[in-house]
């Protein structure tokens, strides 16, 4: 049996968080690593719910088999109530979803009062709330921002991501200075790192010296067990085989609940 990488929840005293997990720049991983992680820290006790802000509702397509009546949208414009949207997903522990909707964006006003509502009554219920962002601001991904404690931002390590990271935490930095919001950026993880390519490297050693106190040690790797999970709809864990990627997953989610601490 692999070694338990994760501190459960029994060895720990952490308070409810509410966690956005983005970066400006699509393709980058964002919706994985928020679905990976529900999964292990539900694995290690933790109760954990989903909210996809994304229209492109991928969050909600790679952890739902079928489609809800009741989604975000509903939510939202208060056609239905919070224990009406909120789905429980398959597999151990306590994890569930609030499904996203392709109509999310149509929402213009009230949003931020709406959602910072929400958040806080699953705050009353969950360990951890992951908010799945898209890679535009819009005013539901804004709202978002504003309602979370930590933003954990997900990258390639390539020049382009750079240079994208740099506006991106700036954009951050504006919103953090003209709200009233507690977000704080708990750090920056490297995602699709291939060290067998010299570049790679480099850049690595690039994100470590430009964000010293931001960016994961851990990482995460390129491993077809991503594309495959989520193609046949279940987790890493129900793979045939033990998936590389999954050890990576779990030392980056450890190195959060350390950041956490």
């Amino acid at each position: 049996m692999p070694k338990k990488i994760i501190t459960n929840k029994a060895e720990n005293k952490l308070d409810p968080k509410v966690i956005s997990i983005s970066n400006r720049k699509g393709g980058v991983g964002k919706t994985t690593l928020t679905t990976v992680m529900a999964e292990e820290l539900a694995n290690a006790d933790y109760s954990v719910v989903m909210l996809d802000l994304d229209s492109q509702t991928d969050l909600t397509d790679i952890n739902m088999r079928e489609n809800e009546d009741c989604n975000l949208f509903d939510l939202l414009t208060g056609q239905k109530a919070l224990e009406e949207v909120v789905t429980e997903l398959p597999g151990k522990g306590d994890k569930k979803i609030i499904p996203g909707s392709a109509r999310v964006d149509e929402i213009k006003t009230n949003v931020n009062n709406t959602l910072a509502e929400i958040v806080e009554k699953l705050k009353e219920i969950y360990d951890f709330v992951l908010l799945d962002h898209p890679p535009s601001l819009t005013e539901l991904s804004r709202a978002g921002y504003i309602v979370s404690d930590e933003l954990l931002i997900i990258a390639e390590a390539q020049q382009l991501s750079l240079k994208n990271l740099t506006s991106f935490l700036q954009e951050i930095k504006e919103l953090q200075l003209d709200v009233e919001t507690e977000l704080n950026v708990l750090g920056i993880v490297a995602n699709k790192v291939d060290l067998r390519r010299k570049l790679t490297k480099r850049m690595l050693e690039k994100f470590k010296r430009n964000f010293p106190d931001l960016f994961f040690e851990e990482y995460i790797g390129v491993d077809t067990a991503i594309p495959n999970a989520q193609f046949n709809q279940e987790t890493m864990r129900d793979l045939p085989w033990r998936a590389r990627t999954l050890s990576q997953f779990e030392r980056v989610i450890e190195e959060m609940i350390q950041r956490l601490q």
